[in-house]
């Protein structure tokens, strides 16, 4: 009686492909992030991944297509964290489940180091990649912001105005989280609850609130500008 040994099937072209091109995705974002694109090759790219060099070319077309795809990936993970704060009707939830989305997902991407590390890394030696980075992750989320700071206000501000509230929002998320160590320096240990995100947030939305509910922000600029004004003019 003959008996015959079974053998685990190869896996199909597809699926070494399908492999492949994620354990380059896997792999190059941590490398792109350390390195910078021009510090890293493809030879690096592939032995990391464990693929044949030809693997980059033929999955992404070059590195730079790798580089995109990486951002394109960071994106997705970032897009998850606001799907919450877009359901909202009520602008005061949205703007609280959103300044909060924005504190959490810097936080996260902090923790996991890479994914931060590789936007600052091209936002200060930006490659080809910078505007498409611009218009896919940073750009949707600030105008969103924007347009939300618009629905809540109770005065009428100009662009201008909307566009520096939106950047100080955004400056506030990005100093909490980004300069921890140096907040946790300033702040004595026994306020340390002081930058927790929730109480970060509920500062955040509260003073903006006050300030789009306030029509003295406008009499505050006046006089603001005033004193820039003649500051200037007695150096």
């Amino acid at each position: 009686m003959s008996s015959s040994i079974s053998r685990p099937r190869a896996p199909s072209r597809s699926t070494e492909g399908a492999s492949a091109r994620q354990r380059l995705l896997d792999a190059a974002g941590p490398i792109f992030a350390e390195r910078g694109f021009e510090g890293v090759t493809v030879r690096d790219l592939a032995a990391e991944a464990r693929v044949n060099v030809a693997a980059v070319g033929y999955h992404f077309g070059d590195k730079l297509g790798l580089y995109r795809a990486v951002i394109d990936l960071v994106q997705e993970q970032r897009e998850e964290c606001f799907l919450q704060s877009d359901t909202a009707q009520d602008p005061v939830v949205r703007f609280t489940q959103l300044v909060r989305a924005l504190l959490s997902q810097m936080k996260a991407s902090t923790d996991s180091s890479w994914e931060i590390q590789l936007l600052l890394r091209e936002i200060q030696r930006p490659t080809p990649i910078f505007e498409h980075m611009v218009r896919v992750i940073l750009r949707p989320r600030f105008d969103y912001l924007i347009a939300t700071l618009r629905e809540l206000s109770e005065v009428e501000l100009t662009s201008e105005d909307y566009d520096q509230l939106a950047l100080g929002i955004v400056g506030q998320c990005s100093f909490f989280v980004l300069n921890a160590k140096m907040v946790n320096f300033l702040i004595p240990s026994n306020h340390a609850q002081t930058v927790d995100l929730d109480r970060v947030t509920t500062h955040m939305v509260a003073t903006t609130l006050t300030t789009l509910e306030s029509g003295t922000v406008l009499d505050f600029k006046m006089k603001i500008k005033s004193i820039l004004s003649e500051s200037i003019d007695s150096r």
